[in-house]
């Protein structure tokens, strides 16, 4: 900080005291006061006022000049608010307290990205692990030169199911750039779910149930897939192979919102987990028998409900049924026109 640059920034306060000089000078011989002792009196008043100029810049240029030399031996910027104190003028003050706020945020912004990219390395290495099952099997079998079409489509299934859920994972937080709410049929993206899944809930001997699913919802078809998708996967991945299985579709209308109701016969939840099943990473009991289990399809299904402006939801109890709802509320004020 040079003293040239603090004086063109006190230029107009400067101004205004050269006005106020002449205003006093010219106050003075108005009431008949002698010009000695207007001008002695201005040049008192002047040099208090310097003073206190130059008081006030060698405290700034202090401040300033250790804030840059402690800012140009830093590598990282950021971290100038722990080598600065507060100063004691108003404008430091506020600069400083700016500064402070300023990089509170950042190391906040950067902790939540680094919780993030922590979070999805860990997914990662649990969806190679898991992935890796169904592409082990298919080298089993191609080296055996198995030709069984159906194990070879329920594996190759399996991979697309992996791959979908990793991309809707890594899309999920900004679902809100990818999606579009159209009035959707619940059965068109019933049937969708069900056809492309039809190898896996035929090779498990899983039989679909459906009734009064022709009702109409505010979503976006493409999202609501994946989630009834994650849905009927863990109804086969948890089904109860004691019994004959099945997964039963159907809607409950309460005023304005219309439920989906996915329902299955298979193992259950315990009811300690319930509270948990939509948390990232949360296995449950079941998770834990099955090592496959990363626990983030119930987590990133939850997601995009939030994001669509639906509530998901589970009851359940063990050896005897599984019950997801999907609740869609009367949305209409967010569809897009077809």
């Amino acid at each position: 900080m040079t003293f040239k640059r603090f004086i063109k920034d006190k230029l107009l306060f400067l101004i205004s005291i050269l006005i106020l000089d002449v205003f006093v000078f010219l106050m003075g011989n108005a009431f008949k006061v002698s010009d000695e002792f207007c001008i002695a009196t201005i040049i008192l008043f002047t040099v208090v006022i310097l003073i206190f100029i130059n008081a006030e810049f060698v405290i700034k240029k202090s401040f300033y000049n250790e804030m840059e030399r402690s800012l140009e031996s830093l590598d990282q910027k950021y971290l100038i608010t722990e080598m600065i104190k507060r100063p004691d003028f108003a404008e430091g003050k506020i600069f400083v307290d700016a500064l402070y706020e300023t990089d509170k945020s950042m190391k906040e912004h950067l902790n939540e990205i680094e919780i993030t990219t922590t979070e999805f390395k860990e997914y990662l290495e649990l969806w190679i692990h898991e992935i890796k099952v169904p592409i082990s099997a298919l080298k089993l079998m191609i080296f055996n030169d198995n030709s069984d079409s159906v194990k070879l489509k329920q594996q190759v299934e399996k991979i697309n199911y992996y791959v979908e859920q990793i991309l809707f994972f890594a899309r999920a937080d900004a679902a809100e750039k990818d999606y579009l709410l159209k009035t959707c049929k619940l059965e068109t993206v019933i049937n969708k779910v069900i056809m492309d899944q039809k190898t896996i809930l035929i090779g498990n001997k899983i039989a679909i149930e459906k009734e009064n699913v022709d009702e109409e919802v505010i979503t976006d078809s493409k999202w609501l897939e994946y989630m009834i998708s994650q849905i009927v996967n863990n109804a086969v991945k948890y089904s109860d192979l004691g019994k004959k299985s099945y997964i039963k579709f159907y809607t409950k209308k309460d005023n304005d919102v219309t439920n989906l109701i996915i329902e299955d016969n298979g193992i259950g939840i315990s009811e300690r987990d319930i509270p948990s099943v939509f948390d990232k990473t949360f296995t449950g009991e079941n998770g834990r028998k099955d090592r496959a289990s990363t626990g983030m399809g119930l987590y990133i299904c939850k997601k995009l409900a939030n994001k669509l402006g639906h509530t998901i939801g589970i009851t359940s109890v063990e050896k005897e049924y599984t019950r997801v709802t999907i609740s869609f509320g009367n949305n209409s004020f967010m569809k897009i026109e077809d």
